[in-house]
């Protein structure tokens, strides 16, 4: 079990820990067309977004960084491995007048002790090849919109964990755990998926520069926040920013 502390950390990174998970719809539910077409048109229908494309990118945004985020982090700072195919995670959607919510829920265990190197990739398999792979293939089919927007989309969450949030978090054997995952992600794993080379995150591992908002990394593709952005802002990172 994790502790109550563990917990409250995962939860804030959107990862509700309980018992209860069979009340959950299971992820593998909306690895269906029709399915996720169905959710994409109702947050359209609720006024959260102008159309399906815009909603199938900013859906991935939020379905990566739940993902990636808590799962990775649990893996990289306490050794303990979630199990992240489809069929294991529960997730819930709520609709509200100004927003929309979403939650991913997992039974209150975890795999190990293990040997690290098959931990880690039995673990990337999982959330990668059997979950996130899956899910671009289907949003792809459901939106029409390209793969390399949702891909990078995940990617700049995969980023943010290993380059900023673990980092202010973690002692030095953590930090070291860190390196050695994130390596391992961005440059040993193989993806399955037709709709990306062989690793999905790589392409997007581009150098960041120092700009006027700071040091940062430009995105190659644009999420479309701007057609949603009560002003029309672009992210920071956008390319069309530096066109």
């Amino acid at each position: 079990m994790f502790s109550k502390d563990e917990k409250e950390i995962l939860e804030q990174l959107s990862l509700q820990i309980g018992n209860d998970v069979a009340s959950y719809p299971k992820i593998e539910q909306i690895l269906d067309e029709e399915k996720i077409t169905e959710i994409l048109q109702d947050l359209v229908d609720e006024g959260h977004f102008p159309n399906l494309f815009v909603a199938g990118s900013q859906f991935m945004k939020r379905y990566g960084i739940m993902t990636i985020a808590p799962i990775l982090f649990a893996f990289t700072m306490w050794n303990k491995r979630i199990e992240a195919g489809p069929d294991q995670l529960g997730y819930r959607i709520g609709f509200e007048q100004d927003s929309w919510t979403m939650k991913l829920a997992v039974r209150d265990e975890w795999i190990g002790p293990e040997n690290r190197t098959n931990a880690r990739a039995k673990l990337a398999n999982e959330l990668i090849n059997q979950n996130l792979a899956p899910f671009v293939e289907t949003m792809v089919k459901a939106t029409k919109l390209s793969a390399t927007i949702l891909w990078e989309n995940a990617a700049i969450y995969l980023f943010w964990i290993y380059e900023t949030l673990i980092p202010s978090k973690a002692n030095e054997e953590q930090k070291q755990r860190a390196k050695e995952d994130f390596h391992y992600i961005v440059h040993q794993f193989q993806c399955t998926s037709f709709t990306c080379g062989t690793n999905p995150f790589l392409p997007y591992y581009t150098e960041k520069k120092e700009r006027a908002e700071g040091t940062m990394r430009t995105r190659k593709t644009c999420c479309l926040r701007d057609q949603i952005s009560p002003d029309t802002m672009c992210c920071k990172t956008c390319p069309k920013l530096r066109g």
